[in-house]
């Protein structure tokens, strides 16, 4: 039986802002940065064999700082980046109602067949991201792997992961540095993937 413990990265400026990230990289805030630093040492007592990243700094620079207390270093997979939102990255909500209007409702009324120009999908961001998660489990059989990420990725994954129609994937909310564990067990056809924890912020309080 593999675990696998997926941490969101800690709070970014642009987070604080409300601005469309993406794979554009705002640095980790001040807050972003204890977060992590406290995600680390909440997780040292944790046995982790391995550790993966997206390759965007503010997951990376979280990634460190867990990895660290397991003398790892995480190794980064541009499968694991946020969804790219294209022309919006960048831009606040309020702007991008003021200069896509028309694009924004709709995306509200169907963001997952929906396309911003130059972003992907929904169901892409699956796909490239499953497809690393079988990569992990065949490597890591048997052990505990720490995944380091974005919220818009996880969310769907996670959803998929459970057999959660993708179209109700906003009813999981996901923080930052939010903590979610799965057992993968492959036998099982029906259920390999088995939540434990979701979205646990116990370390944070």
């Amino acid at each position: 039986m593999t675990r696998l413990i997926f941490v969101r990265h800690g709070e970014t400026i642009w987070n604080q802002e409300m601005r469309y990230q993406g794979q554009e990289d705002s640095p980790l805030s001040e807050l972003g940065l204890e977060q992590a630093k406290r995600t680390g040492e909440f997780l040292a007592g944790r046995k982790i064999d391995a550790a993966y990243s997206s390759d965007l700094k503010r997951a990376l620079l979280t990634a460190k700082e867990i990895s660290r207390h397991h003398n790892l270093k995480p190794k980064t997979d541009p499968r694991l980046r946020e969804i790219a939102f294209g022309l919006w990255e960048g831009l606040t909500r309020t702007e991008v109602q003021e200069n896509y209007g028309e694009l924004y409702r709709a995306r509200q009324k169907d963001s997952l067949h929906t396309r911003i120009p130059g972003a992907e999908l929904p169901g892409e961001v699956v796909v490239r991201f499953q497809a690393a998660l079988r990569d992990f489990v065949s490597r890591h059989q048997g052990q505990t792997v720490l995944v380091v990420g974005h919220g818009g990725c996880f969310r769907w994954n996670i959803a998929s992961l459970l057999h959660i129609p993708l179209e109700k994937s906003h009813c999981i909310r996901l923080f930052n540095t939010g903590i979610s564990e799965f057992f993968y067990r492959g036998e099982n056809e029906e259920c390999p993937w088995q939540v434990i924890t979701l979205n646990s912020t116990a370390h944070l309080a």
